[in-house]
């Protein structure tokens, strides 16, 4: 990334010098009464000039978003690997339910109280799942991230 962002930098270096000079020379032709004797004409310089900025600009943009362009798919059971049996059973559970109740979650799961506790409060400090007090009761819920990171899947 660090090489990506230093190639952007120079591209970026590149295409101000060439607008300066560009600038500098349609400007010397100008003062000297010589509009028409440019190599460019000048009412085909402000569009060509233009036209290089998108090419660069698409250029960057390609550049340091590759995830984006790319179209690089990564499997939801690829990353559900990760996670041991009740963690995985506990999270499908939230897949298919977001938010829940915790005591919700211990029907669902067939698992003891103190069991959905452990798991859960393991998922939370995974930063997996939040849990948020409810009155009398727990609401679990998928973190922000895991579901940004399950739409970028869907």
């Amino acid at each position: 990334m660090y090489k990506k962002m230093i190639v952007c930098m120079l591209i970026i270096s590149i295409f101000v010098f060439i607008v300066a000079i560009s600038s500098l020379y349609v400007q010397i032709q100008i003062e000297s009464g010589n509009t028409c004797g440019c190599a460019i004409p000048v009412w085909l310089f402000i569009p060509l000039l233009a036209s290089l900025g998108l090419f660069i600009g698409s250029l960057l943009y390609y550049l340091l978003f590759p995830f984006y362009e790319r179209g690089i798919r990564v499997d939801k059971n690829t990353i559900l690997k990760f996670l041991s049996g009740d963690e995985l059973r506990i999270f499908s559970i939230l897949l298919d339910n977001n938010p829940i109740y915790q005591s919700e979650i211990v029907k669902k799961s067939k698992l003891s109280k103190v069991k959905v506790h452990r798991v859960l409060k393991r998922l939370e400090r995974m930063g997996i799942i939040k849990k948020e007090k409810d009155r009398k009761l727990f609401v679990v819920r998928l973190s922000k991230d895991i579901k940004k990171l399950i739409d970028i899947l869907d």
